[in-house]
Parts: C-alpha cells; structure tokens; sequence
C-alpha cells in the first residue's frame, strides 16, 4: 500500500531543506571585508562581518517547517497503516510511537494490543526501526526537535569555517598568500596584519549553519542533518507500505 499523504510530507520537507541550502550558499556573498585599525597595537586588521541580518530567522522558520513535514509525515504513515492492520487502535490521538526507552515502546504498543493484533507490526516499530531514544538516532531527534519547535524557534547558529584568499605583500615587495583556520567564532571576524604589510586581497569568507546548543543535533550542520531526517523517515515510510 503506498502511503501517498506520508511521500508528499516527505517531498515538502526536500522542498523546504533544498530552500535551505540555497539560502546558506548564498551567505558568502553577503560578507562584507574592511580595513580597520586595532586601537591598541595600531596594526591593520581585516574585519569580515554579514550583513544578512535576517539569516538566522528565515533558516528557522524553515527549520520548523521542514521538521514539522517530516513528522507528519510519520503519523500520516502510522495512521494509514493502524487503519489497515488494527482499526481498533484508532484514535484521534494516533501519532508515530516514538519514546524514551525499548521498554516505553514495547509498552504504548501493548497498551494497546498491537503486538496482538499485527505482530508484525510491533516486530518492525520495535527490532527494525527502533523508534526510542538510543535505537534510531534520528527519529528521536526528529521527534525532540518537532516538540522543541512547538515552543521556540529553532535558532541556528552561523559559524565561521574559514577565509581563505588572502593576499598580503611584505615589507619586500613579496606577496604572501594565505588564509585562516575554521573556528566557532561568530561575525564579525577579524584577520590582524603584520605591522607593515600591505594588504591586497581581504580574502573570503566559508561558514557554516549549525544547529544551536541545546538541541538534540547540537553543533550539527543543519540542512545535512535535515537531509539525513528525511532520508530516514522514507525509509520508515517504506517499512510500513509493505507490510
């Protein structure tokens, strides 16, 4: 049985992470690279700083969707499948079982006769898919983030990966390239010169979208992480249409 309602969450949620993609390449552009002079030593520095101002808002609200899509996306598939296997567990409160523990889940299905009526069933959410904290990494966090966004934005947070590019030219005329290493540093960022130095390209800038601390992805790339949800949750999908 294909579970079509699940598949157009599913595709929604592409739709909203590939929006999200696009919105962080485009980050680099909207650096901005000026010379300033550091107060205390007197030397020239680089200073790097984004003038997107509305970044971490927009990837946010996307976040939510996306995460919002794919869980859905799972009750839509639980629903359907109760349905067909056992009406008698419908309810309007029928969502995915997702809980704290093998034991937790085991129990919510007992509670209420699945392992009974469709052990086959109860063998795939349980030994298969593992859907608990500790069994299936990413329908836990899935279903963490999607009551977390219940209640807040999902933050993320710009890191600073790199700039690379640089170019200097030294007291002999010479021209020394280089660049900077990755760090969790926010804007702006500031690139100090050799006293002396001329500087000839200010380079540019890498970054990164992570989730904020606090999540259960914390530190974690977003729209990769987003991507391995949704990979996760049509592999889940395509359990229950066999069944």
């Amino acid at each position: 049985m294909r579970l079509s309602d699940s598949r157009l969450k599913i595709e929604r949620a592409n739709k909203h992470i590939a929006d999200i993609r696009a919105r962080i390449h485009a980050l680099p552009d909207f650096y901005t690279a000026t010379i300033e002079i550091n107060p205390q030593t007197g030397n020239e520095v680089i200073k790097h700083d984004l003038s997107d101002r509305t970044v971490i808002t927009d990837v946010a609200l996307m976040i939510g969707d996306a995460v919002h899509n794919l869980k859905c996306a799972l009750d839509y598939a639980w629903a359907q499948t109760i349905n067909r296997l056992v009406p008698t567990a419908v309810s309007k409160f029928s969502k995915f079982p997702v809980r704290s523990s093998k034991d937790e889940l085991e129990s919510a299905l007992k509670g209420r006769e699945i392992d009974i009526a469709a052990p086959q069933l109860f063998k795939l959410v349980v030994f298969d898919i593992k859907a608990y904290a500790g069994g299936n990494d990413s329908i836990w966090c899935l279903h963490q983030l999607n009551i977390l966004d219940k209640h807040r934005l999902l933050l993320p947070v710009v890191t600073f990966g790199a700039i690379e590019g640089i170019e200097l030219e030294n007291e002999h005329e010479e021209i020394v390239r280089g660049g900077t290493w990755g760090t969790t540093q926010q804007t702006p960022y500031y690139v100090p010169v050799q006293s002396g130095w001329q500087i000839k390209n200010k380079g540019h800038v890498s970054v990164a979208v992570v989730f904020e601390e606090g999540t259960p992805v914390q530190g974690m790339e977003v729209a990769d992480m987003l991507s391995t949800f949704a990979i996760n949750v049509l592999s889940v999908t395509q359990l229950l249409e066999i069944l």
